[in-house]
């Protein structure tokens, strides 16, 4: 296939739109944050874009009335909504930019995809079984 001066200016205005698209949801992605408060409002986590703890709160004294093994409990449930939060936001971020039928979080194909795709190799294997 043989290219002209015009197709390859084209192809790489596409590519610069593309670096540019990548640049921005990389700087949206850093700027994500996620805050998850406790419904008796006593515990807050606010986690960034990749679900590190940024910050703890714990307010008033109600706190003091749980056992260890509650308080813990209290805190991880918070954060890790927090980081679900965060999860949720990147990859929403990330979902225009992936492929059709690509799933943005790890690059490889859809669970449907990836399921067509099987059946289309058993199919191919089973033709071949058929033609010994």
């Amino acid at each position: 296939m043989r290219f002209d001066e015009t197709d390859i200016e084209q192809m790489m205005a596409e590519l610069r739109g593309s670096h540019g698209e990548l640049e921005r949801a990389a700087a949206e992605m850093e700027a994500v944050t996620a805050t998850s408060t406790s419904k008796d409002r006593v515990f807050s986590a606010t986690v960034d874009g990749h679900g590190r703890l940024g910050e703890l709160r714990i307010t008033g004294q109600a706190w003091r009335e749980l056992s260890a093994k509650e308080l813990g409990a209290r805190i991880v449930a918070v954060v890790t909504q927090a980081q679900a939060d965060a999860a949720e936001r990147t990859a929403s971020l990330l979902a225009g930019l992936a492929p059709a039928g690509t799933d943005p979080a790890t690059g490889l194909p859809s669970e449907l995809d990836m399921e067509s795709m099987l059946r289309g190799l058993v199919e191919q294997f089973e033709g071949h079984d058929d033609e010994r």
